[in-house]
């Protein structure tokens, strides 16, 4: 993760802090800002910032919201670091222990807190992202990778999870085995005495017992290799069920999204079979009025016609009347 070397680092973290809905219009706003001031090149690196995940966004609310928790998170993460090396050594082992059992447990609690913030903020996480949330956490405390952004206090991208060199070396420097420094001391004294006896017997007389202490040094040096191996073990395990898990879930989204687009198209069938039949009945109705309309038009032309033959019998009924000058019986005097 590139230091930030232009923009104010308590800018950038007021920016990442903020609700999340809102990033982009600050961002920009921002950068703006920025711009006014003739501070180009800080503009530049606010306006390429990355829009925060939820699992980012909620790890710098535990920022804000629970420092002192997260100040102790990252303060037993550094002490398990320190006490690493001593305790693969034979000391400060117990040290160790204390400091990554501190460690998990702020880190469980934190991560229930990060997904109450996402669902008081109307974002119910998914399991998938508080696993993230919980990764995040994990790096934080134990990756070297994430020791800028702890020292800075806030995320601009998800932090890959402590490497397997990482948590093997924690947890079988951890592991509850036999205090080394105390067999050291054992063996300080197993040596004393047999110097004594050798200074009473021939050398000679000492090899099987030397052989047999190489042999059981090379047996400890076993048991080592074997539960380091069982360490990681267990973790190529949990790595192997959490992708397994994912995938279940990726297969189950496709398999409902398929459903869903099945659905669509099935709906969509039955919408076209409806449109064609609407069709259809349009083009008979348009038929039957075009029918209609030229019935009506024939019986007007008739009724025309009628009307004419009407009135000319009318007027010959007219020329026929006694009345009329030029009926029967209408002579002049």
């Amino acid at each position: 993760m590139a230091s930030r070397k232009t923009a104010s680092n308590e800018e950038i973290r007021r920016l990442y802090l903020a609700p999340l809905e809102g990033f982009t219009a600050e961002r920009n706003a921002l950068a703006a800002t920025l711009k006014k001031e003739g501070k180009k090149e800080a503009a530049a690196e606010v306006g390429a910032l990355p829009k925060p995940t939820p699992s980012v966004w909620a790890v710098n609310a535990l920022f804000k919201r629970q420092p002192e928790k997260m100040e102790s998170l990252l303060g037993a993460g550094k002490r398990a670091r320190a006490a690493q090396r001593e305790a693969v050594s034979g000391r400060g082992a117990e040290t160790l222990r204390e400091a990554i059992r501190a460690a998990r447990t702020l880190s469980d609690e934190l991560r229930w807190e990060a997904g109450q913030i996402l669902a008081e903020q109307g974002r119910p996480p998914s399991r998938i992202m508080v696993e993230r949330i919980a990764a995040n956490l994990q790096a934080l405390a134990f990756s070297p990778d994430g020791s800028e952004a702890a020292a800075r206090g806030w995320l601009d991208s998800d932090l890959e999870p402590p490497g397997f060199e990482v948590l093997a070396g924690l947890q079988v420097a951890s592991a509850p085995v036999v205090d080394l420094a105390a067999r050291r001391e054992a063996r300080h004294k197993e040596e004393e005495r047999k110097k004594a006896r050798e200074a009473e017997t021939p050398k000679v007389a000492h090899l099987p017992e030397r052989s047999a202490f190489k042999e059981k040094r090379q047996e400890e040096a076993r048991h080592r290799e074997a539960r380091r191996e069982e360490a990681r073990r267990s973790l190529k395990a949990a790595e192997k069920a959490r992708r397994e898990r994912e995938e279940e879930k990726l297969r189950k989204q496709i398999a409902a999204a398929e459903e869903k687009v099945e659905r669509a198209r099935a709906d969509a069938d039955s919408l076209r079979a409806e449109a064609e039949q609407a069709e259809k009945a349009a083009t008979d109705a348009r038929r039957h009025a075009e029918a209609a309309e030229k019935t009506a038009a024939q019986t007007r032309e008739k009724a025309e016609k009628a009307a004419e033959r009407l009135g000319k019998a009318q007027e010959e009924l007219q020329g026929l009347s006694p009345s009329s000058p030029h009926g029967r019986g209408g002579s002049g005097r």
